[in-house]
C-alpha cells in the first residue's frame, strides 16, 4: 500500500532530522567518570533554533528551568570551570508535527598528555533526546525531557562523587 502524501512527508522529516543532529542525541551513553570531582556547573544556553524561539522558548526560560533542575538534583550552579551547555533545536512541519532535539553537554578544560601547554575546552559528558510531538504538546514534552536529562546528569554525578 503506497504512503499518503502527509505520511510520506512526516517520514521524510524524521529521516532529515536524524541525519542533521549529532550522534550523541541518538542514545550513546556518556561516561559518568568524567564528572568526578566537579564542584558545580556554569550553565550556558548554546542553541535555541529560530522555530523554537517562535514557539516561545528563550535563553532566560531554559536557564531558569536548568537552575531548578540542578537544585532538584542537589547539583551546584555558579561560576565554575565546568560548563553545562544546553541546546534546543526544533523543526516544524506543516501537518502540526514538530521534531526537536534537546541536548545537555558538560565541557571541561582538558590538556594534551604529550604537552602540558595546550589546554582546551572539550565535551566530556553528553546526553540528549530526539523526539516528535504534536505542536500543542511541545512545551510539556521539552520540559519533561529536560527534567529526565537533568535526572540522568544527577544520577551519573552521584555515582562517581558519593
Amino acid at each position: 500500500m503506497p504512503f499518503s502524501a502527509p505520511l510520506a512527508a512526516v517520514h521524510l522529516l524524521c529521516l532529515l532530522v536524524c541525519l542533521v543532529w549529532p550522534t550523541s542525541v541518538a542514545g550513546i551513553r556518556s561516561d559518568a567518570t568524567t564528572l568526578f570531582g566537579l564542584e558545580g556547573f556554569r550553565v550556558a544556553i548554546m542553541t535555541i533554533s529560530p522555530p523554537a524561539r517562535r514557539l516561545g522558548f528563550s535563553e532566560t526560560q531554559l536557564h531558569t528551568l536548568s537552575a531548578t533542575h540542578l537544585r532538584r538534583n542537589a547539583l551546584t550552579i555558579g561560576d565554575f570551570p565546568a560548563v553545562l551547555n544546553i541546546s534546543l533545536r526544533v523543526v516544524e512541519h506543516p501537518a502540526s508535527v514538530l521534531a526537536y532535539s534537546l541536548e545537555l553537554q558538560v565541557q571541561q578544560v582538558v590538556h594534551l598528555k604529550r604537552t602540558e601547554q595546550v589546554h582546551l575546552m572539550a565535551p566530556t559528558w553528553t546526553e540528549g533526546t530526539l523526539t516528535m510531538v504534536p505542536r500543542a504538546g511541545l512545551r510539556r514534552s521539552v520540559e519533561s525531557a529536560l527534567a529526565e536529562l537533568f535526572d540522568s546528569l544527577g544520577r551519573d554525578y552521584r555515582l562517581v562523587n558519593s
